[in-house]
């Protein structure tokens, strides 16, 4: 399984030691995800459910700046989920379950994202994380697809990202 913090740390650390630094990193995290849903709920408080709302039109109107200069599809696919493979160090764990030219397809079991929004019963606020992957894609090369038909975030057990070449 992908994601262990040794995948990019130049010398090697234990297994206690990536969880004491994951922990730290969890509990970081969540401080500023709760300040988020602290923020939304005053929102809500003062404007209503517009403020939800906003959320809601965030989630769907994700954007990126285009990517210049933009290669061959295939190269650029490959290029594109191997940063995946790097972000994703330390807060998610991961399998491949396709590695095609056009195509590949991942099978994540764990998201930090998903547990501490989760946690804080705000996975719809989380979610604005996860309706990046599509335009991020999108961004680095027009070419490219993403699709995803189970999340984390909504409860799933998975989230089965599929990333490929539109043809």
């Amino acid at each position: 399984m992908a994601g262990c913090l040794n995948e990019i740390l130049p010398d090697p650390i234990s297994e206690a030691d990536q969880k004491i630094l994951l922990d730290l990193l969890k509990r970081k995290m969540t401080v500023m995800a709760d300040i988020a849903v602290e923020l939304l709920h005053a929102m809500e408080k003062n404007f209503g459910s517009k403020a939800r709302e906003v959320v809601r039109e965030m989630i769907n109107q994700q954007e990126f700046e285009a990517r210049q200069n933009t290669g061959n599809p295939e190269t650029d696919l490959r290029d594109f989920c191997a940063m995946v493979d790097k972000a994703a160090v330390g807060t998610h764990q991961w399998e491949k379950t396709e590695d095609q030219p056009c195509s590949v397809g991942y099978r994540f079991t764990r998201c930090i994202y998903a547990e501490i929004f989760r946690e804080l019963e705000e996975p719809e606020l989380g979610f604005i994380m996860c309706a990046r992957d599509e335009p991020w894609v999108k961004s680095y090369n027009p070419k490219l697809a993403f699709k995803r038909t189970k999340t984390l975030m909504n409860g799933d057990e998975i989230c089965d990202n599929a990333y490929f070449v539109e043809m």
